[in-house]
């Protein structure tokens, strides 16, 4: 199983971090939301697989079904095709679709019900391109589940589609934002693997660690703000921070994911590598290292299923103690 992002980050989604309408985000995972206001979306770049799970916390002030508004959301493209979309029209939803040659969704799909208004919900979406949906490259399917229920799907073809993967999904439009004034999303999660039920909570540094040979430090790292920053001159140059857990969620922790999101700040950076590092009780345990692949931000996430101080499933009290960071390296 690969998780390929996992973030509640406005320089990755987009949006302005808020924190101060009541029901738009679940405290017991996060801290705040991601605003998103009128003339404004949401797009994820999906990494290039044919079978793909995507999961959000979703809230919506008013949909507005007595309106006579339209627009799209929740869209799923393909190269040079977009493939499925909700579309708000007259004050109805449906889910619409790409069949045929067309590359976008001219064909009117059943109507849905189900997406609550003003009330804080999770979505999951499954998307499935290619010869594995029903056994020609032509073929996907899309389906939407809100709350675990299943309120839409789409099984199709399209000859333009030649078993090309998802490459984009977008969690709003212009045109509905319009009608909608502004949506909210939090705890994102993209994956190889079924996300329905799956819950995380995501930690932001919030105090320095032993190490600081790097440039910034836990501030610039935890702020969540792609303006600010911490970074490496050089091989070895290295940076800790500690987390502040807070209250324990329901459950167990399954693993623990620590993402550094990184850019390349010059066309041949050096050090051009990022050594994901937990320290605990003195002793730095190193991920494989990862580099970015171009000067745009991308998540470069790495994972521990136990402790690897005590080969034990973690515990909500080996946060505390845990400090995570980075180290430069070639």
């Amino acid at each position: 199983m690969t998780d390929y992002l996992i973030t509640n980050n406005a320089a990755i989604l987009g949006g302005t971090e808020d924190a101060s309408v009541p029901g738009s985000f679940n405290p017991l995972y996060a801290d705040h939301a991601l605003r998103f206001d009128e003339a404004s979306a949401a797009s994820l770049s999906l990494p290039a697989i044919n079978d793909l799970w995507i999961r959000a916390d979703c809230y919506y002030d008013d949909f507005d079904l007595t309106s006579s508004g339209d627009g799209y959301f929740w869209a799923v493209a393909v190269p040079n095709i977009d493939l499925t979309m909700m579309d708000y029209a007259n004050g109805i939803i449906s889910l619409d679709y790409a069949n045929s040659s067309f590359t976008s969704p001219l064909q009117t799909g059943p109507p849905v019900s189900g997406i609550p208004d003003a009330q804080l919900f999770t979505l999951d979406v499954h998307i499935e391109t290619g010869v594995a949906v029903n056994g020609d490259t032509d073929d996907f399917r899309v389906s939407f589940y809100v709350d675990l229920s299943l309120i839409g799907q789409i099984l199709s073809k399209n000859n333009n589609l030649n078993g090309a993967p998802p490459v984009r999904f977008d969690f709003g439009g212009v045109e509905f934002l319009d009608g909608n004034q502004r949506f909210f999303l939090s705890n994102v999660l993209v994956s190889d693997q079924d996300t329905r039920g799956r819950r995380f909570r995501i930690l932001r540094p919030t105090g320095a660690g032993a190490l600081a040979t790097v440039e910034g430090g836990y501030s610039e790292l935890g702020d969540g703000d792609s303006a600010t920053f911490a970074y490496a001159r050089a091989v070895g140059d290295a940076v800790t921070s500690t987390l502040t857990p807070g209250a324990s969620p329901p459950g167990t922790i399954g693993k623990i994911i620590l993402a550094s999101y990184a850019r390349n700040a010059v066309e041949v950076p050096n050090p051009a590598t990022v050594v994901n590092r937990l320290r605990i009780a003195g002793t730095d345990y190193d991920a494989t290292g990862l580099s970015p692949a171009s000067g745009s931000i991308e998540a470069l996430s790495s994972e521990w299923a136990l402790n690897p101080a005590t080969g034990l499933p973690w515990t909500w009290a080996d946060l505390a103690t845990l400090e995570i960071g980075f180290m430069g390296d070639t």
